[in-house]
């Protein structure tokens, strides 16, 4: 031990990296300061529920590489747990001699409603008692509010599930995003004077069908955009499938093969079958004329 270093540490699945897992991270680094040692995230491959439980895959908001990537720009070591249903049998006081295996444990930071151990047996008075048992300090960190609601990751895809993209990007602190690689498509936008990126199936959470006015970063700038998530169905020769398709104003360059990311800001309306290709290139100049009126300006964009 002698050699370790001297680790404050919190510890959670991180899925969004919203604000009140900020909340979390800056404590931490402020309590790691006070203790002169290394703020550090442990965080897990997998949802631990999932693995637990099996069943359907717990949709992640953000595909794990770019929540910790996310996790290390806020500032925090990470310690990555591919968490397993044989490490789920550690009691709450092997779990944290677990986690002591990871440096010289000064101090611990959680949720006020943290469990650990063993079916979750583990609360925060038996945390502080394995605190003053091995000697580290433990803070606890309240829920973040905002607008009367507890900022959390289950809300934030219940509002991205609704059309709120507003509400959702506010708990995260930067517009939701999703990022995947341009493929041809059927060159239908094209066709109709509003060539579109398609986006091949991103891994992680779509929000609702519809349309959306967006952010795209391209050679560091930033362009507005209007997307279509959907299946098309104006065009009864489509296939059909999810996807995402992305107009953007005034960019002219190539972009197939390249990865892009896309910066959901606003909901405009849900997606909709018309009755003919003139009528939708009406509906999509209006939607274009709302795109234009979406601020950039002031975005937490990263």
């Amino acid at each position: 031990m002698k050699n370790k270093k001297s680790i404050v540490l919190t510890i959670g699945v991180f899925d969004g990296v919203h604000r009140g897992h900020q909340a979390l991270i800056q404590k931490t680094i402020q309590l790691a300061r006070r203790l002169k040692a290394v703020s550090g995230a442990v965080t897990f491959q997998d949802h631990p529920m999932h693995v637990l439980k099996g069943g359907p895959r717990i949709p992640f908001l953000l595909p794990r590489y770019e929540t910790f990537q996310l996790l290390q720009k806020q500032g925090t070591r990470l310690h990555v747990l591919n968490f397993t249903r044989a490490f789920s049998k550690k009691s709450p006081e092997q779990f944290v001699q677990w986690l002591m295996g990871l440096g010289k444990l000064k101090g611990i930071v959680v949720g006020e409603n943290f469990r650990f151990g063993q079916g979750a047996i583990g609360n925060i008075a038996i945390l502080k008692s394995l605190g003053k048992k091995y000697g580290f300090e433990v803070e606890t960190v309240k829920a973040v509010r905002l607008k009367g609601k507890v900022v959390s990751s289950s809300l934030i895809r219940q509002f991205l599930a609704n059309g709120k993209t507003e509400e959702a990007n506010l708990m995260l602190g930067r517009p939701y995003s999703i990022e995947g690689e341009v493929v041809h498509g059927r060159h239908v936008g094209h066709k109709i004077g509003f060539p579109t990126a398609n986006l091949r199936a991103v891994k992680q959470y779509l929000p609702q069908n519809g349309v959306y006015a967006c952010a795209v970063k391209l050679a560091g700038k930033y362009y507005r955009a209007g997307m279509n998530l959907g299946k098309r169905p104006t065009f009864p020769d489509d296939d059909h499938h999810r996807q995402a398709e992305v107009h953007i104003l005034n960019y002219y360059g190539g972009l197939y093969g390249k990865q892009m990311r896309v910066y959901l800001l606003k909901y405009l309306r849900p997606e909709k079958k018309f009755s003919s290709s003139a009528r939708l290139i009406r509906q999509i100049k209006m939607d274009l004329n709302q795109v234009k009126r979406v601020s950039l300006e002031g975005l937490n964009l990263a």
